[in-house]
C-alpha cells in the first residue's frame, strides 16, 4: 500500500479540463457526474486524461480492450466495484496499474484493500483531499506510463544470429521492454530469437540486447521483445525515455514528474 506521507505533498493548482498535454490516460468509473468531475480536474492538471464510464460491464470491456496507467472506482457502484478492480488485475495490460478506490464506509475500505486498491479516496470528497492522494500515488502512475511508453525514434539497428549473416535495420520506435523495426529479415518470425545493437539520440554508448521476434507484419515491420539487457543499460534506457516523456510538458507538470522520477529512484 502507498505509504507516502500525504501532509507533506504540496498544493496543486487546478487547470481548465483538456488543457494540459496527457502522458497518461486513467479510467473513472462513476455513477455520479459530481465525482467524475472532481477527478478529471485534479488528473487533468497533472497531464493525466480520462476515459469515463457509468457501467461495470462497459468499464470491464474497455479494461480488455484499452491500456490505462491508472483507474478509479467508486464503491457507491455497490456490489460491481470490486468485480471491476478484479478484472483489471487480470487484464494483461492493466493488471500492474495503480487503482484508488473512493469509499464511504469502513466496510468499503476493507473490500477495497482486499479487492486490490493501491490507495484509497473517502467521503465526502474535496479537491484538497483528491489533490494530496493524487498527488501522492502520482509516481506510481509515471512508473506505469514509462513501462508502457514507446517513444518514436529512428536509430540504426544491427541484427545477429547464427544462421542468418548479420542484418541491419531501422527502429521505429523503443520502450523499456523491446522495440519495433522496419526491413526486418526474412528470417526474423515470431518466436526467433536475435541479438540486437542500437543507439540512441544524445547517448554515448550502444545498447545490446538479447531478444525475440514477437510480431511480424506485410510490411516487414517486426516486434521484438528484450530478453535480456543489462542492469546498467536497462536504468540508461529507462531515464532516457523519462525524459522523453517529459518533454513537452508544462513547467508546472513537468516539475511534478521530475520529482516523482526521483522519488522512485531513491526508494
Amino acid at each position: 500500500m502507498l505509504s507516502t506521507r500525504l501532509e507533506q505533498v504540496p498544493a496543486l493548482t487546478l487547470l481548465p479540463l483538456q488543457e494540459s498535454p496527457a502522458i497518461a490516460h486513467a479510467l473513472v468509473v462513476s455513477k455520479d457526474p459530481d465525482t467524475t468531475e472532481q477527478i478529471a480536474r485534479v488528473l487533468n492538471a497533472l497531464a493525466i486524461s480520462t476515459e469515463t464510464s457509468s457501467d461495470a460491464s462497459a468499464a470491464c470491456n474497455l479494461l480488455q480492450r484499452r491500456k490505462f496507467e491508472m483507474v478509479v472506482v467508486d464503491f457507491d457502484l455497490g456490489e460491481e466495484a470490486p468485480s471491476i478492480l478484479g478484472e483489471m488485475r487480470v487484464s494483461p495490460s492493466n493488471r500492474t496499474a495503480p487503482a484508488m478506490a473512493i469509499t464511504r464506509s469502513k466496510a468499503d475500505l476493507a473490500v477495497a484493500y482486499c479487492a486490490g486498491s493501491t490507495f484509497l479516496a473517502e467521503r465526502p470528497l474535496s479537491l484538497d483531499a483528491l489533490n494530496r492522494t493524487l498527488i501522492a500515488g502520482y509516481g506510481l502512475v509515471v512508473r506505469e506510463r514509462r513501462r508502457y511508453f514507446r517513444c518514436p525514434v529512428r536509430a540504426r539497428v544491427a541484427l545477429r544470429r547464427a544462421d542468418m549473416r548479420q542484418a541491419q535495420s531501422h527502429s521505429v520506435n523503443v520502450s523499456e521492454g523491446g522495440m519495433e523495426i522496419m526491413s526486418a529479415p526474412a528470417k526474423l518470425m515470431p518466436g526467433v530469437r536475435v541479438q540486437v545493437e542500437f543507439e540512441l539520440p544524445g547517448l554515448m554508448d550502444k545498447f545490446r540486447a538479447a531478444s525475440e521476434t514477437v510480431w511480424r507484419d506485410r510490411r516487414g515491420h517486426a516486434g521484438l521483445r528484450f530478453l535480456l539487457l543489462p542492469l546498467e543499460q536497462r536504468c540508461d534506457l529507462q531515464e532516457w525515455l523519462a525524459r522523453k516523456l517529459e518533454d513537452g510538458l508544462p513547467e508546472q507538470v513537468a516539475e511534478r514528474f521530475r520529482r516523482a522520477i526521483d522519488r522512485h529512484r531513491a526508494g
